[in-house]
């Protein structure tokens, strides 16, 4: 039986050198590639695994290589979250928030938090006033100013969803926004809204009235809800899952965006079921004239 081949790790990335009995070499890449290496010199995987210095040649192949595989892997980590959208603000706490935010800071994101939506809007009100400043020029309040490209919000209760509608503008400002919550043990994660011909939060509650054989009990008793238990492990990963997808999604300017931004997700873990609906935006009806009845 032939002896396994060899394979040492090239520092400071996730690539691996493989060299056969017969001194074929290759490099599979952190994202799966295998790669074929050109004359690579005896001694390389020694210095690859820190067991020996090797002669000038080995040295300068194995330093060659890892600065090859480093660049490598920052275009790829461009790939996955382009730099210009690396702005992304969390709305919201607990473990589902945490979990989100060490995702995309794993990702590269810079990350900002904020426990609710007031908090965010004063955030972004306080960055366009520092601009005004630094150029002199005057403007509607927060108008034009993008501190980040997404924001992101999750809410335990209804009471936590409280103000939301104020966020919905948040598309006609440049920014994507996108929204999961929970209602019980029930988990929804919203369509992302990339501009304001997508549906807000108060027209995907309004969309669910609709749709519902009680819309009545559903409006009560979202306005008396209290916080349910935290959520399930198996909820707490899927919901996670999902928000993930979506803004890996919008990162990478990817044609599934164009279905996501017209599907609620729901989740029911009390049957283990995941279900998929389309919501469309609907024109706000116009303001009612409660000075039409006086005047005829």
């Amino acid at each position: 039986m032939p002896p396994e081949p060899s394979i040492a790790r090239v520092p400071e990335t996730g690539a691996h050198v493989i060299v056969d009995n017969g001194g074929t070499g290759v490099v599979r890449t952190s994202s799966g590639r295998f790669l074929r290496l050109v004359s690579p010199p005896p001694g390389l995987l020694e210095v690859l695994g820190g067991a020996s210095n090797g002669d000038g040649d080995a040295a300068a192949y194995a330093e060659a290589l890892r600065a090859r595989m480093s660049a490598r892997e920052e275009e790829e980590a461009q790939q996955r979250w382009p730099g210009p959208r690396r702005g992304v603000a969390l709305v919201g706490g607990g473990p589902l928030v945490d979990a989100v935010a060490d995702a995309l800071t794993g990702w590269g994101v810079a990350v900002s938090r904020h426990t609710d939506g007031g908090s965010l809007l004063a955030a972004m009100d306080g960055a366009a006033d520092d601009r005004r400043g630094d150029t002199g020029t005057a403007g509607s309040r927060g108008g034009g100013v993008r501190p980040w490209g997404l924001v992101v919000a999750y809410a335990d209760s209804p009471a936590e969803r409280l103000g939301w509608d104020r966020l919905d503008a948040l598309p006609n400002r440049g920014v994507a926004w996108l929204r999961a919550y929970r209602e019980g043990e029930n988990c929804f994660v919203d369509p992302i809204c990339l501009d304001g011909d997508d549906p807000g939060s108060e027209q995907v509650y309004r969309r669910r009235l609709a749709a519902s054989f009680v819309p009545r009990e559903l409006d009560a008793w979202r306005h008396a809800a209290a916080a349910a238990a935290p959520p399930s492990a198996a909820a707490h990963v899927l919901m996670t899952g999902r928000l993930l997808t979506l803004a890996l999604a919008w990162a990478q300017g990817s044609e599934a965006l164009g279905s996501y931004r017209g599907t609620l997700w729901k989740l029911v873990p009390a049957t283990g079921t995941i279900s998929e609906h389309p919501v469309l935006a609907y024109d706000p009806p116009p303001p009612v004239d409660r000075g039409a009845r006086r005047r005829t």
